[in-house]
């Protein structure tokens, strides 16, 4: 019986721990910013609306990063909307 116990015990936090492990990977891969409803060549607002990019830097606001993308030939996505946890460089 202690044996089961055991084994229901390990194998209840593996399966948690794979749990956390796949929610870090989908923010670490982000979702897809919504570069279509800006138009990148009249420019972006001055409104602050923190979004954190997958390369770990603090945009202020989505149209911002898609622009960032545009003019760099890059493909960031957004890891989180609102503040970074350790922002690396706060470019927009």
């Amino acid at each position: 019986m202690k044996v089961a116990g055991v084994f229901l015990l390990l194998s209840l936090a593996l399966f948690f721990y794979q749990g956390n492990a796949e929610m870090d990977a989908a923010a670490f891969r982000g979702t897809e910013p919504s570069c279509e409803n800006f138009n990148l060549g009249r420019g972006c607002t001055r409104e602050f609306d923190p979004i954190c990019g997958t390369d770990n830097v603090l945009y202020s606001n989505e149209c911002l990063l898609c622009l960032h993308n545009l003019q760099r030939n890059d493909h960031v996505r957004i890891r989180n909307r609102g503040m970074c946890k350790t922002p690396r460089n706060n470019l927009a």
